[in-house]
């Protein structure tokens, strides 16, 4: 639930505004504040979030985004006239989406990740059907749960079983499990995503009696379209569907992608007339343009988020902080999750990193008891790669990180070094008014 002292602070605020005007002063005032403090002089490691480049933010203010765009591409198929230049608009976004996942079919309206998933859960099931997905617990979303679109849906949800020892889908249980249940989906979805997925393995245990395989690549999509990370439509995966806000660093937005025909009516009439209206054409236009983005720069962008995501372990791990799976090499995308310890729980760590203006999030670990008390810090490197940074400074954010949780030095002391530290990465690259950091 919301707040209600924040909302009532809100109140005060708008009650003693002179006027209409000053009210809009005291929302753009919130938002430069923001902009000042979370995006110039924070060290942002959430793994949800990227900034975009210039030319995207541009698009998201532009004319286009004032239109009506009621349902599908072309003339017939709309609900409003003087729609030409945004069926182009639109085509060259499904086009280029496309071209990125090397895919048959895609879609670029939904509003969110959240939506997406939404969207594909009513195109490949119905009400009553059983599927597995992976739990919180396991590294799984609410997304796919059901405090999520499929309780919505009225879909029976069931726990894909993992291995204790090394954290990885028990297969032979898998097998065992869905043989007796015969899911109409298994959904890949996960919040913690460190390593690959049994895809194929899973598409061949509920092929035979024409179960789906979807996956929802929230987090992966930039390191998919790049190639650094499973295809998972070229493993088995019927569908897969991502946000657009995250590592493929775009406006805040849901994908969807497929190649298999007989999925598209389905999924085109679960996003229109049945999850959309008008779908936001300004933001359509920024994502076309991230996608030339990914498809120009890519490659060297995720490589360098891997190779910083990697460096900040070792580098934590070097400081005395317990990195998870370092065996495996800690991750093989653009996350990690590290202990939250000496501190009971994950949000009292997190929130003494928040003091020192270095932003991340608490994160559920397989052992945890109480939901309330979760213990396990998430770590992503999108956006301090996208302001150029590199291994070396994975060294000192390490420090800092250490300084605060295990060190108990002032918090404030070490956010005056942070605002310091930030003065020197205040562009966007990876982008093509940028091009590559040097």
């Amino acid at each position: 639930m919301h707040d209600a002292q924040c909302l009532q602070c809100a109140s005060a605020l708008l009650k003693q505004a002179q006027s209409h005007s000053a009210m809009a002063d005291l929302v753009r005032a919130a938002v430069t504040r923001n902009e000042q403090w979370r995006g110039q002089q924070c060290i942002n490691l959430v793994a949800a979030e990227s900034p975009t480049s210039p030319s995207v933010r541009a698009l998201l203010s532009s004319e286009v985004g004032t239109r009506a765009s009621g349902g599908h591409i072309g003339r017939d198929n709309r609900f409003f006239s003087g729609m030409k230049n945004i069926d182009e608009l639109e085509s060259l976004c499904v086009e280029l989406l496309k071209m990125t996942f090397d895919a048959q079919y895609a879609d670029h309206r939904l509003m969110g990740g959240m939506a997406a998933v939404l969207a594909a859960y009513t195109a490949l099931t119905r009400p009553g059907d059983s599927i597995m997905t992976v739990s919180v617990i396991r590294g799984g979303d609410t997304s796919n749960r059901m405090n999520g679109p499929p309780g919505v849906r009225g879909l029976k949800v069931w726990d894909i079983p993992f291995t204790p020892k090394t954290g990885e889908v028990d297969l032979d249980r898998l097998s065992e499990m869905a043989r007796a249940l015969r899911p109409q989906v298994i959904g890949l979805g996960m919040t913690l995503t460190l390593f690959a997925l049994p895809v194929r393995e899973i598409k061949n245990i509920v092929s035979p009696w024409g179960g789906k395989v979807y996956y929802d690549a929230a987090h992966q999509l930039g390191l998919i379209a790049s190639g650094l990370f499973q295809d998972p439509l070229n493993e088995g995966a019927d569908l897969m569907t991502g946000s657009s806000g995250k590592t493929f660093s775009g406006p805040q937005g849901g994908i969807m992608v497929w190649n298999d025909p007989e999925l598209t009516v389905p999924i085109n009439t679960a996003i229109f007339p049945t999850l959309t209206g008008s779908h936001q054409i300004n933001r359509v236009a920024a994502l076309a343009v991230a996608a030339t983005e990914l498809l120009e720069y890519g490659t060297a962008y995720m490589k360098q988020v891997v190779r910083n995501a990697r460096a900040l372990a070792r580098s934590l791990e070097n400081q005395g902080v317990t990195v998870f799976y370092r065996e495996q090499g800690y991750t093989q995308t653009h996350q990690i999750v590290m202990d939250s310890k000496p501190f009971e729980c994950g949000r009292d760590a997190v929130q003494r990193l928040e003091a020192a203006n270095i932003i991340t999030n608490e994160m559920p670990l397989p052992w945890d008891v109480d939901p309330h008390r979760e213990t396990g810090i998430r770590l992503g490197t999108v956006e301090i790669t996208r302001l150029g940074m590199k291994e070396a400074e994975m060294g000192w954010i390490a420090e800092q990180i250490a300084k605060v949780l295990l060190r108990r030095e002032d918090p404030m002391a070490v956010a005056n070094g942070v605002i310091d530290f930030m003065k020197g990465y205040t562009k966007v690259y990876y982008c093509h008014e940028q091009g590559l950091p040097q």
